[in-house]
C-alpha cells in the first residue's frame, strides 16, 4: 500500500484560498497604478498584461494627449536678428549725413567674420516733468505734491510745454501774400529775419565784448551868441534860450547842399544875408533877392526889388508867397557841360528833344 504523498499536519484549505485571495488582490492594485502612470506619461496606449476590471464601472478608452505649444506674448517687443554691417553701415550714413562728409564702406569696415547680434525696436518715449504751482516742487510718480499735498491741476506746469493739437496727415501751408509794390521794404540784411550783432573781445582784461555797429557822423551845433552847444534833440539853446536857427554853425558844415540853412532851422536875424521865396501855387522856390530892412534894399528901394516868374508855373511873386523854409537845394546843371553831351548825341544822331 502506498502511502500519503504529504506528511505532517495537515494545512487547512480555507486558510490557504483567503492567502491567496490577499495576494491576487494585490498584484490587482499595483498593475492598476502602473498603467495610470503609463497612460499620463506617454501619449500612446498602455500594452501592458491584462487587468483585472470590475465588471460594475464603465470602461473609459484611453485619450491622445497633445503636446502644449509655448505661448508667446505679443505685448512685449520681440528682439530680432541684425548684422554687425548692417549696424555699421547705418552709423556710417548718419554720420556722413551729419558732417557732410563722404564714408567709404572700407574706411569703416574693419571686421572680417560678420556676426549676428540682436536689437529690440522700441517706440521712443519723452520724460514729462510737472511742477507744483503753489511750491514749485516737482512731482513724483503719483498725482499728489510731496511737500504741499497739492492735487496735480491744470495751473500746474509741465516741461516740455503741450504742442498744438493737429492732424499729421494735413500739411500746413501759409497763406501766400502778394505785398504791393508801393508796401515792398528794402531788406539791408540780405533776407535774414533776425539781425545779426557782430562781436569780438576786448583787449582790456574783464571787459564786454566790443560791438559792432554802423558808422554814424556826429552831428554838433553851437550857439551863435553864447557859443554854447545844443544838447541832443533839442532847439533851444540851454544858456539863452535863443532858438536854433540859420546862423549857428554846424560840424561838420554842408554849406554846398545847405547854403540857406539846415531844416528845422529859424531863420536868419541876420539882414544883410539875401532872402528866398517860395511860389504859393507849386511850392517852388525863387531867386536870392535882398532882405526888405537891408541897406541896399533901402537903397534902391523896397518896391523895386525885382519879382522873378516861377521857374515852374510861371507864376510871378506876390505878396502871398511866403519865405522859403531851408531846404536841400540841388546844384545848377552846368551849360558847358550841357553843350557838350548835347553835341555828343548828336553826334549819334539821337532826338534831344525830350531832354
Amino acid at each position: 500500500m502506498s502511502s500519503p504523498a504529504h506528511e505532517g499536519p495537515g494545512v487547512p484549505v480555507e486558510k490557504k484560498k483567503g492567502l491567496s485571495n490577499l495576494v491576487s488582490r494585490m498584484k490587482t492594485v499595483l498593475r492598476k497604478s502602473d498603467g495610470s502612470k503609463r497612460m499620463s506619461l506617454s501619449s500612446k496606449p498602455a500594452t501592458a498584461g491584462p487587468s483585472v476590471v470590475k465588471t460594475g464601472d464603465p470602461v473609459s478608452a484611453p485619450k491622445e494627449t497633445v503636446p502644449a505649444e509655448p505661448t508667446t506674448t505679443t505685448d512685449k517687443p520681440q528682439p530680432k536678428k541684425i548684422m554687425r554691417s548692417e549696424i555699421d553701415a547705418e552709423r556710417a550714413r548718419k554720420l556722413g549725413e551729419r558732417f557732410r562728409i563722404p564714408i567709404e564702406p572700407h574706411d569703416w569696415s574693419s571686421k572680417k567674420v560678420d556676426k549676428e547680434a540682436y536689437r529690440i525696436e522700441k517706440p521712443i518715449r519723452m520724460r514729462i516733468h510737472r511742477t507744483c504751482h503753489r511750491c514749485n516742487a516737482t512731482f513724483g510718480g503719483n498725482k499728489t505734491c510731496v511737500s504741499c499735498e497739492h492735487v496735480r491741476c491744470t495751473k500746474c506746469p509741465r516741461y516740455p510745454l503741450k504742442k498744438p493739437e493737429t492732424k499729421a496727415k494735413e500739411k500746413i501751408v501759409a497763406p501766400v501774400v502778394v505785398p504791393k509794390i508801393d508796401i515792398i521794404e528794402v531788406d539791408s540784411y540780405w533776407n535774414l529775419r533776425e539781425e545779426i550783432v557782430l562781436t569780438r573781445p576786448n583787449p582790456r582784461p574783464d571787459g564786454q565784448p566790443l560791438v559792432r555797429k554802423k558808422p554814424m557822423q556826429r552831428v554838433r551845433r553851437t550857439c551863435h551868441e553864447c557859443s554854447t552847444q545844443f544838447s541832443a534833440n533839442s532847439k533851444i539853446c540851454a544858456g539863452c534860450s535863443h532858438v536854433r536857427c540859420a546862423d549857428c554853425p554846424r560840424d561838420p558844415a554842408k554849406k554846398k547842399k545847405y547854403p540857406d540853412g539846415y531844416p528845422g532851422d529859424q531863420f536868419s536875424t541876420n539882414v544883410n544875408r539875401p532872402v528866398k521865396y517860395a511860389c504859393h501855387q507849386c511850392n517852388k522856390s525863387y531867386p536870392a533877392v535882398p532882405h526888405p530892412e537891408s541897406d541896399e534894399a533901402i537903397r534902391i528901394g523896397v518896391e523895386n526889388i525885382p519879382r522873378a516868374n516861377c521857374s515852374r508855373c510861371g507864376h510871378q511873386r506876390c505878396e502871398d508867397c511866403p519865405r522859403a523854409l531851408p531846404m536841400k537845394v540841388e546844384p545848377e546843371v552846368d551849360p558847358e557841360l550841357f553843350a557838350r553831351v548835347q553835341a555828343k548825341l548828336a553826334e549819334l544822331n539821337i532826338d534831344t528833344s525830350a531832354l
